[in-house]
């Protein structure tokens, strides 16, 4: 990739981070928040949120993931 796209990429990535991060503090402060269906919708775009920021830092590093963590 040029210059140019990398910085795009780590840009839709850190935006989609902050997406993810943003809907889940949504969804926990939502009168129903205690419902198991909110708890594990939260957690997965916590855990979407932790991937993409996994996920930048390998961008960061250039680094190609693991076969065995694919």
């Amino acid at each position: 990739m040029t210059p140019r796209e990398q910085a795009a990429f780590a840009a839709g990535i850190e935006t989609a981070r902050q997406m993810a991060l943003t809907a889940a503090v949504t969804i926990e402060v939502r009168e129903d928040a205690r419902a198991v269906r909110q708890q594990a919708a939260a957690a997965a775009l916590q855990g979407l949120a932790d991937g993409l920021r996994a996920l930048a830092l390998l961008d960061r590093r250039g680094d190609e993931p693991d076969e065995a963590v694919s």
